[in-house]
């Protein structure tokens, strides 16, 4: 008998993939080392909580996409900000709308709306703008709860390891490009540190998440080299540390 446990992203919930003694596969929401060979699927409610049985075969491919990819909870609380001159991306840091991006996505731009990956679009409400760490805390004003993406402190990682860049470059929705982590570095010019990273990054990335292979976010997209002495540079991102983000906006973190 085999037992592997697994994590469910957008809801918080571990699954357990169970192979008993005959080679049939069971997915419960707790242990089952001790149980019969019922082929029951347990799913958390998304609204109350409550444990649901299903033998849905759709619903049972979305539980283990989604707790084998936890990207895709990384995308689904990912959206693209469109305004009259610019675009730009924004994440969701709590179930009622409250949202990261960048400072410099909003400036000077007005009849900001975001596009959500179903395609919805929902007015934006500025709450605050941080010219220190280009930050900026916004509202969308959905008429449903919103997914959101977890925070994790870059300082826990390790140069080298995975990260991923979602956002809306070149005006294609919930983009993702993959690369790797090369640390914290302080930018010269404003004296506070930066996350630097390799994942191919372009306009409008600016203000989307910078997550781990877990789905968590540690930075927010925010500039790139271009160029050195005239020489082009690619590849080189860097993102405002979740450390920032906390520092200034715990309060709204779910």
């Amino acid at each position: 008998m085999t037992v592997l446990i697994f994590a469910d992203s957008a809801t918080g919930a571990e699954f357990y993939k169970w192979v008993d003694k005959d080679g049939v596969v069971h997915f419960y929401d707790y242990d089952q080392t001790d149980a019969g060979t019922s082929k029951e699927i347990l799913q958390k409610n998304k609204t109350n909580g409550h444990v649901t049985p299903t033998n849905n075969p759709a619903v049972m491919e979305d539980i283990i996409s989604r707790s084998e990819n936890p990207i895709k909870a990384s995308i689904d609380s990912t959206f693209s900000i469109k305004s009259d001159h610019s675009l730009g991306t924004g994440f969701f840091i709590s179930q009622n709308g409250f949202a990261i991006t960048c400072r410099h996505v909003l400036e000077n731009d007005d009849n900001l709306v975001a596009v959500l990956n179903d395609g919805s679009e929902f007015p934006i409400g500025i709450i605050s703008l941080n010219n220190k760490y280009d930050l900026a805390l916004i509202i969308v004003m959905a008429n449903k709860e919103t997914p959101y993406i977890s925070v994790r402190d870059p300082l826990t990682m390790t140069p080298g390891d995975r990260v991923f860049a979602v956002g809306n470059y070149l005006g294609l929705q919930a983009a993702i490009t993959d690369g790797l982590l090369t640390g914290l570095r302080e930018n010269t010019s404003t004296k506070v540190n930066t996350v630097q990273f390799s994942a191919p990054t372009h306009p409008g990335n600016s203000g989307g998440p910078l997550v781990d292979g877990n789905g968590k976010v540690i930075g927010v997209v925010s500039w790139k080299i271009v160029s050195q002495n005239g020489i082009p540079v690619t590849d080189e991102g860097f993102a405002v540390p979740s450390g920032y983000l906390v520092e200034e906006y715990g309060y709204y973190l779910k």
